[in-house]
């Protein structure tokens, strides 16, 4: 073999190497701060868009958590309230109910996305967030 097609197989390696690396990330847990964007889906109504902040805690149950859903306003943080949810099986999923809706949340990684619904299943809310660290 050349010296040209040792360099080749061994970047080849190196690159597959890193690749799988990256696949074997381990199971997110919801628990923890995320920190977004909520972005109203649904006009013309009095929602306003926000950047958001959500503390996600465990409670008793194993599949039963809470978020305390916060606000940025004049770069504080307001409380909007703290709604009780569960997870699925895979720790993947939150729903969380309210009395105007449901909350559908996605952990992929350190993203957490969802939605809210209303109860015609409408999409009223878009949540795209980040843990932060």
């Amino acid at each position: 073999m050349s010296i040209r097609t040792n360099i080749v197989l061994l970047v080849a390696c190196l690159l597959t190497r890193g690749a799988f690396a990256q696949d074997a990330a381990p199971a997110s847990s919801p628990v923890g701060v995320w920190r977004g964007t909520s972005a109203c889906t649904l006009r013309p109504s009095s929602c306003n868009n926000e950047v958001v902040v959500y503390r996600i805690t465990r409670v008793n149950a194993s599949d039963s958590l809470t978020i305390d859903a916060r606000k940025i306003v004049n770069g504080q943080e307001e409380g909007m309230g703290i709604i009780g949810c569960h997870s699925g099986a895979s720790g993947a999923q939150l729903t969380c109910a309210i009395p105007n809706g449901v909350w559908h949340f996605t952990i992929r990684g350190d993203s957490l996305v969802g939605d809210l619904r209303l109860p015609d299943n409408r999409k009223f809310r878009d949540v795209r967030t980040a843990r932060s660290r």
